[in-house]
């Protein structure tokens, strides 16, 4: 076995999830594309618009959503080519291989269609199962000082890698509070059915509620533990009513709650034509536990460096809780570091053995971890081996 070619080994305290192949048919800048990898890191090199974020963005639909870049799926395709696109992967995971297919194929009216071992199945539910993915972006950079649904969008899919049942929680909440507001709008005042669906909507809220605290409670007491000194302590709190109620009081109390508020709101959200109260209003707020003040308050490098180190230690408390450490995704990010926090990113992703795929224009950025990772040049809707 070669010095980086880092797969699971019998004694290992964590399972791990690699990719070990890649097949792209008509999918963004790739005609058709066809990689293996030999289950260690993998850096991407290549010029801006060389399709190394594509790559990457393919990989990040191994996951319930719409990805890194949450694009309408009729986007993804090859638009030199017909409407169908597909990804296919191979995985390795919980020390089983399993055949990941994802992608629109033709005659398909309505979103993606995911296949696990050629068993079509629902995103939501069967993914995480078997794979979690993480990521971190440029349009990401943003994210303390945007809008609460950004922070709420990067806080949900942090739960996702941690909850199997979270992304499907979401996806039921949303399809119930849509049915609700239709109905409102449509000014027929089906008590029953309203009642039902407030029922259900209260239910899907309150676990995506404990969920949520739960993430965060294991993220601030890694982070309290945490005495690397490179990365700024961030400190997390979720700003809603519903986490606070469940932070002091019984689930069936909350969810009698939140049902009741639902109930209340009715008159309110019919005016308005939406819902205004519920776990879909709830705020992640970060701070800098060193300086005293929100991340929206500190300099662009300082966020940057926040996100990073809490996106670090969500890839341990995941391996800690699901004895798996997901696949990273870092992209462009190992440029705007400086060397001592560059060399600390790779340190740490040596140690974890985490499978990270990174991307860059630069070789020399990366050759602190050269010798524990796959180089790659990417250009041409070709990856080219390069060490």
């Amino acid at each position: 076995m070669s010095q980086h070619q880092i797969n699971n080994i019998e004694g290992e305290a964590y399972d791990f999830n690699r990719v070990q192949s890649l097949k792209l048919n008509n999918f963004r800048s790739y005609d058709i594309l066809d990689c293996t990898f030999e289950g260690c890191s993998v850096v991407l090199l290549g010029p801006n618009g060389s399709g190394k974020t594509n790559i990457l963005e393919s990989l990040s639909l191994l996951s319930p959503g719409r990805g890194l870049r949450r694009a309408p799926f009729e986007q993804f395709r090859n638009f030199k080519g017909p409407s169908e696109w597909g990804i296919n992967a191979k995985v390795l995971s919980n020390n089983s291989f399993y055949k990941i297919s994802t992608g629109i194929p033709a005659g398909r009216i309505k979103g993606r269609e995911v296949r696990i071992n050629d068993k079509k199945v629902f995103a939501s539910k069967s993914l995480p199962e078997i794979i979690s993915v993480s990521w971190l972006t440029p349009s990401m950079d943003q994210i303390f000082v945007e809008s609460p649904s950004s922070r709420r969008k990067f806080l949900d899919t942090m739960c996702s890698s941690l909850f199997n049942n979270h992304a499907s929680l979401i996806k039921s909440y949303e399809k119930l509070m849509r049915e609700r507001n239709i109905l409102l709008q449509e000014n027929k005042f089906d008590i029953d059915w309203l009642d039902t669906l407030e029922t259900q909507m209260s239910q899907d809220g309150v676990n995506i509620g404990l969920n949520r605290l739960s993430l965060i409670n294991g993220l601030n007491t890694k982070l309290d533990n945490d005495k690397n000194p490179v990365w700024p302590k961030a400190f997390l709190k979720i700003e809603g009513t519903i986490e606070d109620k469940l932070s002091s009081n019984d689930t069936d109390s909350v969810r009698d709650f939140f049902r009741e508020n639902l109930f209340d709101n009715r008159k309110k959200d019919f005016f308005s034509g939406r819902t205004t109260f519920g776990v879909h209003k709830s705020d992640l707020l970060v701070s800098d536990r060193n300086k005293g003040i929100y991340a929206n308050q500190c300099s662009t490098g300082e966020q940057k460096s926040l996100l990073i180190g809490l996106i670090l230690t969500h890839l341990n408390l995941v391996a800690d809780r699901s004895n798996r450490y997901p696949i990273l995704l870092l992209d462009e990010v190992v440029a705007h570091l400086d060397q001592l926090r560059r060399a600390a990113l790779f340190e740490q992703i040596i140690e974890t053995k985490a499978q990270v795929f990174m991307t860059g224009t630069e070789a020399d950025l990366f050759s602190g971890i050269k010798d524990f990772s796959e180089i790659f040049s990417v250009g041409m809707g070709r990856l080219t081996k390069i060490n």
